[in-house]
């Protein structure tokens, strides 16, 4: 079991840093007073690239990149942080061009939804408004679960309080600077999150010895009595990793083409190159690396000490915590430990709160509740979901105590990779008529839901309802555009769009 530390620790870290990221939000709404709504979701599109960059990294950061990554070392040895690596920077590499292209073909858009009412219709677009905000509450509500987990383990705070109290921080800051705030409070967090484990790696590998750990592997390879027996641990091709590596795919492309928090950096970027060189920076540079060392860090260093489900941890979420409290003791280690998951938590949780702002200040407020707003009105409007969001979220966080975040990624693959091919056709393909777009998204759902469910074989559903999720929509779209019909979009339509909000576009660079 992990040793926990004095519960004072955990408690002086939630105050002191709710003290100043908040303090840095009201700093922000001073220095950058509101211009506008786009000013409050878009950061008046005038955001350096080092800044994007950054704040992608830590966006993309979850505590489930630290934790859910030291899971997938226990479940499937070296394998797993670099099939969690791979799987999750793929969706980046179709989104970069992808936003790119939106930019240009439709300059005066603000959230990824205004595409879709002009590309497919209003009803359409209230579906992929559901996925968007359903993706950015699923993504908030994990960062929680991640964070209860690490303050109960580390210091033996109540995991409610561990998983309300920094999503009600988040959500205080977010609603009163809005996507500035969290761009700036960002930045901050890349340096802590970056220096803490740099300085951890090292250190853990020199401590428990490189050689102890491939002797624990083997023992993990070849022993069935280990609790965590697994013949492909030490294989970096293992099959089941690479399955892994496949469904971490599916999983991040709903994750990352409907959560309109990218879309805001992306916009909020001056211009498209800023906007290339911060994605991949952030992404490909500085983001890649964190997965692999945290899976064989975390993970692998864990099961190679004999330590297992019900042996040593109740469940294999808690890998990065136990490592660092045995490493560190009771000291210094676990408290920046759960500082660097906090941030974490927080950024992730930033980046889906902004995201969500955006969604209801630009498209719900207009087209449900007020038709012909003052921008003043969607922003008092933005503000005040913003607080509604964070508190249900926060309550379904506390309610989902115990839940394995990486069996909750991997269904949420599901859910979320349905609409996505629909989405890309939309983007590029002026043939995909609406009716077949939707078809495609609730057989695709539906087929994926389905397969989780009737097979038997819990080492088969989860990948083949996420396969089918992912890859049945695709083939309904191709068959649906390539029949013969009269239906083309004319995508010039696209640069005469007008927001409801004043929009500067910079000039592309």
């Amino acid at each position: 079991m992990v040793e926990q530390i004095s519960g004072i620790y955990g408690y002086i870290i939630i105050v002191v840093f709710a003290v100043i990221f908040i303090s840095i939000s009201f700093f922000v709404s001073k220095k950058f007073p509101l211009e506008g709504v786009d000013d409050f979701v878009s950061a008046g599109r005038s955001i350096p690239f080092a800044l994007i960059a950054a704040s992608v990294m830590v966006s993309w950061v979850w505590t489930t990149t630290i934790m859910g990554a030291a899971e997938a070392g226990t479940w499937y040895g070296i394998s797993g942080g670099l099939n969690y690596s791979w799987g999750a920077c793929v969706p980046f590499f179709i989104f970069i061009p992808m936003v790119i292209h939106l930019r240009r073909i439709m300059p005066k858009t603000t959230t990824f939804t205004e595409f879709v009412k002009m590309r497919y219709g209003p009803k359409v677009s209230g579906l992929f408004f559901v996925f968007g905000v359903g993706v950015t509450l699923y993504v908030f509500m994990e960062q929680g679960v991640g964070l209860g987990i690490a303050f109960n383990t580390i210091f033996g705070i109540p995991y409610a309080v561990g998983a309300l109290v920094p999503l009600l921080i988040v959500t205080a800051y977010i609603a009163r600077a809005g996507l500035r705030g969290s761009i700036f409070n960002d930045v901050i967090q890349f340096f802590i999150i970056t220096i803490i484990f740099v300085v951890s790696v090292p250190i853990i590998i020199k401590t428990i010895g490189l050689e102890n750990i491939y002797n624990g592997l083997k023992d993990v390879t070849l022993n069935p009595a280990n609790p965590n027996y697994n013949p492909e641990a030490l294989t970096l091709t293992s099959a089941s990793g690479f399955k892994y590596g496949a469904v971490a795919v599916v999983v991040a492309m709903g994750q990352v083409l409907f959560d309109q928090g990218y879309y805001s950096k992306a916009i909020a970027a001056v211009n498209t190159r800023s906007l290339l060189k911060a994605y991949l920076i952030g992404t490909l540079l500085a983001w890649a690396p964190v997965p692999i060392l945290s899976g064989n860090i975390f993970g692998v260093s864990l099961i190679s000490l004999g330590v297992g489900e019900g042996a040593g941890v109740d469940s294999l979420s808690q890998a990065a915590p136990y490592i660092m409290n045995l490493v560190y003791g009771t000291g210094i280690g676990s408290v920046l430990f759960v500082l660097m998951v906090f941030m974490a938590g927080m950024t992730t949780g930033g980046n889906c709160l902004a995201g969500a702002q955006a969604l209801f200040t630009v498209d719900f407020y207009n087209n449900i509740v007020n038709k012909n707003p003052t921008e003043k009105q969607q922003i008092r409007f933005g503000r005040i979901i913003t607080l509604v969001i964070g508190v249900v979220v926060g309550i379904v966080a506390v309610i989902m105590e115990g839940v394995s975040l990486l069996r909750l990624d991997i269904f949420s693959g599901i859910l979320f990779a349905a609409p996505t091919s629909a989405f890309l056709a939309g983007m590029f393909w002026k043939k995909t008529r609406p009716s077949i777009a939707v078809a495609s998204i609730f057989i695709g759902l539906g087929a994926g839901i389905l397969a989780w469910l009737i097979i038997p074989d819990e080492d088969l559903n989860w990948f083949v309802g996420n396969m089918l999720a992912l890859f049945l929509p695709a083939v309904i779209i191709i068959l649906g555009s390539v029949w013969p019909s009269k239906y083309s979009f004319d995508y010039q339509i696209l640069k005469k769009y007008e927001s409801s909000h004043q929009v500067n576009v910079s000039e592309e660079v």
